[in-house]
């Protein structure tokens, strides 16, 4: 089940944006507090939805010179255990809902120019890259 992150979930957030940080190679420097507040304080500005082994983080943008807003997919994150699964598929689609749930007409991500898997799983999803290459979105 894919549902928001509440406050209960911080500890288990926490640890999958370690194993994230780690899967790119970068230092875990995300700490709970930071987290809190960019996700549950006053002025949060990231929307998480998480699961079982999962979460993706989203946060609103616009394109004012279009006049249509959206979401950024900042992190998409499935347990190594859980790959292949269908839970990827399952967190991105619940984007896609929230994004529309909330008005947005696009959702965006950015993806390593290199990661061909990925690419080729944001592509089977409706995706197409944009300007720079290592862009990506699906308009509804």
């Amino acid at each position: 089940m894919i549902r928001p992150a509440t406050p209960d979930d911080l500890d288990r957030l926490l640890a999958m944006v370690h194993a994230l940080a780690a899967h790119h190679g970068d230092p875990a420097a995300c700490t709970r507090e930071a987290l809190e507040r960019d996700v549950f304080g006053p002025g949060a500005f990231l929307s998480v939805l998480i699961a079982e082994g999962g979460y993706t983080a989203l946060y609103p943008v616009a394109q004012l010179h279009w006049g249509v807003r959206g979401m950024e997919m900042h992190h998409l994150f499935v347990d190594p255990t859980r790959r292949s699964s269908g839970l990827g598929k399952a967190l991105v689609e619940a984007a896609i809902a929230q994004t529309r749930a909330q008005g947005g007409r696009f959702l965006a991500l950015g993806t390593h120019p290199g990661n061909d898997k990925a690419r080729a799983f944001y592509t089977a999803l409706g995706f197409e890259p944009f300007h720079p290459g290592a862009r990506m979105r699906v308009k509804f």
